[in-house]
C-alpha cells in the first residue's frame, strides 16, 4: 500500500470534520453549504493537495538541477543536490529525470550539450586519423602533390605575393591602426601633391572667401576655373547669397558655373542672364538649379540679340516647362554643341523633338557633340524622335542617357544607329536594358572610336552578352570596343566574372583588332608582356561583381602601365593576395583603389603593401576619415 501524502491526509481529516459538524447541525455547514458545493471543494482541495505533493522516500537518483551527475561538468549548485521526483513514465519503469525552469537550468544544458558535441567531434577525428593511417601513400605522393602545388603557383602567381611585416614596438587596437593608417596616408598624399604647406594661391582664395561681403568684383580676366573654386568654397561655407552671385556673375566673363541655386531669386537670375548673354556667355552650368531657371531666365536668353552660348547645363530645374526647353534649344540651336539635363521633370516630348529638329544638318545650325539626359520622365516615342529618323546624333561624341524612364532595347538600338563616331556612352540605372543592347553597342563601333562604357546598374544583362560584346574576331560584327573607362558596377552578380573581364581586357590592350589580328598573335604578345605599350584600361569599376584573384592577376600583366583608379568594392572573392600582388606589379601611376565593403581584406594588404610609405596610393573605403568633429569608418 502506497503511502499517503500528509497534506492529502490533512485534506481528508478536515473534510471529516465538516461532515461532523453538518451531521450535528441537521446536515448543514457552519456557513449553510449545500451537499454539492462541498463535493466540489472536496475535489479542489484533492487536486491542490496532489499537484503540492512530495514523496515522503527520496528516490534512488539525485540530481545536480535539472541534470544527473554523469552529464554534467558541474560540480555544486547554489541548491545543493535536489532529489528527483518520479514521474507516470518513471513509475512504469522509465528513467526520466523532471526539468527545471528558469535561465540557470538553460546553462545546465548548454553545458552538458557542449560537452557531448566535443566527444563527439574528438571521436570523428580519431576515426579519421585511423583511417588515414590505414591508407597506403606511395613514397611519390609528396613530390606529385609539390608539382601540382608549383603547377598552381604558375597559374596564379599572387599565391606567391606576402605583406611585409611592419613592426611599431607598441601594442594597438585595430582602433589604432586604423588611425595611424589614415595618418600615413593623409601624409603621404601631402607630399606627393606638395601640399604640406598651402599654396599662396589657397591662401589667396580662402582670404577671399572669408571676406567675400567686402569684394565689390572679381574682374573679367578672372577665369572659370578660379570662379568655380570660390563658388565652391562659398557654398561650403554657407555664404552663397545673392550678392555673391551678383560678384561671381559679372558681364564679360565666359563661362558661368554656379553648384547651387538655392540662395537665387528668378527676377535675379533672369536679369544675370541677359546681360551675360548679350555679352558673350559660351558655357552655363547650374547645378541644382531649383526654383530660380524657369519662364524668366529661358526669355532673357531666348530675348537675346547676339548668342554664343555652346554649352548648356541644367539640373534641378523643377520649374523648367517642356514648352520653355524647347524655345531654349531652338534660340541657341546654332551655336550649341553640348547639352545636359538632370531631374528636370517637365520636360518631355517637345524637348526631344526640339533637338531632333534644330540640330539635323539639313538646317545647316550646330553641330551637336554631347548630350546627357539624367532622371528625366522621357517616355519611348519621345525617344524615338531623336532616332535613326533624323540625322541629329550622326556628328555625337558622348551619349549619356542615366534612368530615363521609357528606355528600352529598341530605343538604345535606334538612337546608336544614327551615330557614327561614338566615343563614350552612359547607359547606367535603366532596368530594361538587356543583352540587346549589348549587340547594338558593337554594331555602333564601326570606326573603333568608342573609348568609355559605363553600364552601372543593368541587372538584366548577362555574362553571355558581356562575352560577346569583347570578343576580339567574330565575323559580321566589328571589332571589340578598345575601352579606357569601363564601369560593369552593381549589374547582376554572375554576368559579370573573370573569363568576361579577362575579354574586356584583352580588347582594350590590343593594339588593332580586326581580321588581321590572330589567336596566336594576342598569345605570344601576351606571353611575351608587350602590353603596356599598346594601351589598356584607366578607369575600371567592378563593384558588387563575382570577379577574383584572377581578374587582378590579369590587370597586373596586361595594364600595369595605364591603370590609375580601380573600384572592386563588394567584391567578397578579391583577396589580400590578388590586391597585394596588383599592387605590387603596377606603375605608380595608380592613385585610387576602392575597397568599400570587403571584410576580407585586413591588415596584411592594408599594411603590407609595397606603396605604403611613398603615398601615392589612396586606399578608399579600408579605414576612418574624419568628418567634422567626428570620426567615421
Amino acid at each position: 500500500m502506497s503511502q499517503t501524502s500528509p497534506l492529502i491526509s490533512a485534506a481528508i481529516s478536515l473534510d471529516s470534520r465538516y461532515r461532523t459538524m453538518s451531521d450535528e447541525t441537521g446536515g448543514a455547514t457552519p456557513r449553510g453549504l449545500r451537499g454539492s458545493v462541498r463535493i466540489r471543494n472536496r475535489a479542489v482541495a484533492e487536486r491542490e493537495a496532489s499537484r503540492l505533493a512530495r514523496p515522503d522516500v527520496p528516490s534512488r537518483t539525485g540530481a545536480l538541477g535539472h541534470a544527473s551527475r554523469k552529464k554534467s561538468s558541474v560540480s555544486s549548485t547554489p541548491f545543493g543536490i535536489l532529489p528527483l521526483n518520479r514521474s507516470v513514465a518513471a513509475e512504469l519503469g522509465g528513467d526520466a529525470e523532471e526539468q527545471w525552469c528558469g535561465p540557470f537550468s538553460v546553462a545546465r544544458q548548454m553545458i552538458a550539450a557542449r560537452e557531448e558535441a566535443r566527444e563527439k567531434r574528438e571521436a570523428e577525428q580519431k576515426e579519421r586519423e585511423e583511417k588515414s593511417s590505414d591508407v597506403y601513400q606511395h613514397p611519390l605522393d609528396e613530390i606529385v602533390e609539390e608539382v601540382e602545388e608549383e603547377k598552381k603557383r604558375k597559374a596564379n602567381p599572387s599565391m606567391k605575393w606576402k605583406g611585409k611585416v611592419r613592426e611599431t614596438g607598441e601594442k594597438s587596437n585595430f582602433y589604432m591602426k586604423r588611425r595611424r593608417r589614415f595618418a600615413r596616408q593623409q601624409q603621404g598624399l601631402d607630399l606627393s601633391r606638395n601640399q604640406r604647406i598651402p599654396s599662396l594661391f589657397n591662401l589667396c582664395v580662402g582670404f577671399l572667401v572669408d571676406h567675400f561681403e567686402f569684394v565689390e568684383g572679381l574682374g573679367a580676366g578672372i577665369g572659370a576655373d578660379v570662379r568655380r573654386l570660390i563658388c565652391e568654397s562659398l557654398v561650403s561655407k554657407g555664404k552663397m547669397n545673392g550678392a555673391a552671385f551678383d560678384t561671381i556673375a559679372e558681364p564679360g566673363i565666359e563661362a558661368l558655373e554656379i553648384i547651387d541655386c538655392a540662395a537665387v531669386t528668378q527676377d535675379q537670375l533672369s536679369s544675370a542672364l541677359g546681360l551675360l548673354i548679350e555679352s558673350g556667355l559660351q558655357a552655363l552650368i547650374l547645378n541644382h538649379a531649383g526654383r530660380a531657371f524657369g519662364s524668366k531666365a529661358v526669355n532673357s536668353i531666348v530675348s537675346a540679340s547676339s548668342n554664343q552660348l555652346f554649352a548648356l547645363s541644367i539640373g534641378g530645374a523643377y520649374l523648367l516647362k517642356d514648352k520653355d526647353a524647347s524655345s531654349l534649344l531652338e534660340a541657341t540651336s546654332s551655336t550649341l554643341s553640348s547639352i545636359e539635363f538632370k531631374a528636370c521633370h517637365l520636360i518631355g516630348t517637345s524637348f526631344c523633338m526640339s533637338i531632333s529638329k534644330n540640330f539635323a544638318p539639313s538646317r545647316g545650325t550646330g553641330c551637336l557633340l554631347e548630350l546627357s539626359l539624367e532622371d528625366v520622365p522621357l517616355t519611348k516615342e519621345s525617344l524615338l524622335t531623336m532616332g535613326s529618323a533624323s540625322d541629329a546624333l550622326q556628328n555625337l561624341k558622348s551619349l549619356s542617357l542615366r534612368h530615363i524612364e521609357g528606355i528600352d532595347d529598341d530605343v538604345v538600338s535606334n538612337l546608336l544607329d544614327s551615330t557614327r563616331n561614338l566615343e563614350a556612352i552612359d547607359l547606367s540605372n535603366n532596368s530594361l536594358l538587356t543583352d540587346g543592347t549589348l549587340s547594338a553597342v558593337r554594331k555602333c563601333n564601326k570606326n573603333g572610336t568608342l573609348r568609355a562604357m559605363q553600364l552601372s546598374g543593368l541587372r538584366n544583362i548577362s555574362s553571355a552578352g558581356l562575352e560577346a560584346l569583347f570578343t576580339l574576331h567574330i565575323p559580321g560584327l566589328p571589332s571589340a570596343p578598345k575601352l579606357r573607362k569601363l564601369d560593369l558596377s552593381s549589374c547582376s552578380k554572375d554576368a559579370v566574372n573573370d573569363a568576361v573581364f579577362e575579354l574586356a581586357v584583352l580588347a582594350s590592350s590590343v593594339k588593332a583588332v580586326g581580321n588581321a589580328t590572330c589567336a596566336e598573335e594576342v598569345q605570344s604578345k601576351r606571353v611575351s608582356g608587350g602590353w603596356s605599350s599598346l594601351g589598356g584600361l584607366i578607369d575600371v569599376n567592378l563593384s558588387g561583381s563575382c570577379v577574383t584573384d584572377k581578374s587582378m592577376e590579369t590587370l597586373a600583366s596586361m595594364c600595369s602601365g595605364s591603370l590609375r583608379e580601380l573600384d572592386v568594392s563588394f567584391c567578397a572573392f578579391v583577396s589580400n593576395k590578388g590586391l597585394g600582388f596588383l599592387v605590387s606589379e603596377l606603375g605608380n601611376q595608380l592613385a585610387k583603389l576602392h575597397i568599400w565593403g570587403n571584410a576580407q581584406i585586413s591588415d596584411e594588404f592594408l599594411d603590407g603593401h609595397g606603396r605604403v610609405d611613398d603615398g601615392g596610393l589612396e586606399i578608399i573605403g579600408a579605414w576612418m576619415k574624419r568628418s567634422g568633429k567626428c570620426s567615421v569608418r
